[in-house]
């Protein structure tokens, strides 16, 4: 798959809060199209989501303030991630770490053009069996986190 829109929010990044909204957001945007989330570590303890939209060829970036460690509120917000992941019967995908602190002091455009970089990187190796229709999955019980 190629990426031809990349959709981000800079207030999302490192905020566990607007994080998660951003995901959850996306998830719903996207219930009828072909998606595939793919968790990218950005350091040794967060991590951000790439939900990746095959009908329209976007990538959605939700922010990296996720915990992977799933301690203090970013490890609360990777948990609720997963819960969405399950209700929504999708299957996130670890993929390696790609180090991103850099795009903080990014001016927009540039910032643009590095998230569509990694974004493109991450598509060319997703297969098709990596991208689910949510609204075409069984619903899911949410087990304990």
């Amino acid at each position: 798959m190629r990426v031809f829109k990349i959709v981000f929010n800079e207030d999302t990044f490192g905020i566990t809060q607007r994080s998660l909204k951003m995901l959850r957001n996306t998830l719903a945007l996207t219930i009828n199209h072909p998606i595939a989330v793919v968790c990218v570590p950005v350091n040794d303890l967060c991590c951000g989501f790439f939900v990746f939209d095959r009908k329209t060829k976007t990538a959605y970036f939700s922010g990296d303030g996720f915990r992977l460690d799933q301690a203090g509120e970013g490890g609360a917000g990777y948990r609720s991630a997963s819960a969405l992941f399950d209700i929504y019967g999708i299957n996130a995908i670890m993929w390696e770490p790609i180090p991103l602190e850099e795009i903080y002091n990014l001016p927009e455009d540039k910032l643009e053009q590095k998230l569509m970089e990694v974004a493109n990187s991450i598509a060319t190796g997703l297969s098709e069996k990596d991208f689910r229709t949510p609204f075409k999955q069984k619903p899911h019980y949410v087990r304990r986190y």
